[in-house]
C-alpha cells in the first residue's frame, strides 16, 4: 500500500510552514538516496513526510487513533520520536542499534540530518547534528 498520499495530507493538516518545507525537503533526500531498495522506497518517503508528527504536532500518538496499520511503519515512526526523558545521543544510538531492523528509520533520520546541517546556522546545532552522524555513520 502506498501511504505516500496519506502521509501528505497529515503533513498539509498538522504542520506549520517551515516545518511542511523541512520534511518535504528531507522526503527529497530520501528520494534521491541511491542505497534505498525500490521495495522500501514509498514507505521511506511517507515517513520523511511524517517524521515529525509525534513531536511538533497534535497528530495522535496512540495505535487505535491512527489510519496506519503497518506494524512496521509504525514502529519506525515510534523510533523516530525521541522520548522526553531520553538523551539525544541514546537515541541516535538506538537508531543505529535497529538499522537492520528498521532500515527506513536509519535513512530518514540520515535525511533529517542532512537537511538540519544545511538549513540551520546555529555552530551549537551544526556541533550536534555532527555528533549525531559520527554515531550513525
Amino acid at each position: 500500500m502506498n501511504i505516500v498520499p496519506y502521509a501528505l495530507s497529515m503533513a498539509k493538516k498538522f504542520y506549520d510552514k517551515d516545518t511542511y518545507d523541512h520534511v518535504l525537503r528531507v522526503a527529497t533526500y530520501v528520494a534521491e538516496n541511491p542505497m534505498i531498495d525500490e521495495d522500501n522506497m514509498n514507505d521511506c518517503i511517507a515517513l520523511a513526510i511524517m517524521h515529525d508528527l509525534y513531536k511538533d504536532t497534535g497528530y495522535p500518538y496512540h495505535r487505535n487513533q491512527l489510519m496506519i496499520q503497518d506494524e512496521h511503519f509504525l514502529e519506525c515512526m515510534k523510533l523516530l520520536r525521541k522520548p522526553d526523558d531520553m538523551k539525544y545521543e541514546n537515541y541516535i544510538k538506538n537508531i543505529k542499534e535497529y538499522s537492520n531492523i528498521n532500515p527506513e528509520a536509519y535513512w530518514v533520520k540520515i535525511s533529517d540530518i542532512k537537511d538540519h546541517l544545511l538549513i540551520d546556522t546555529s555552530d551549537k546545532l551544526k556541533e550536534k547534528y555532527v555528533k549525531a552522524l559520527s554515531y550513525l555513520l
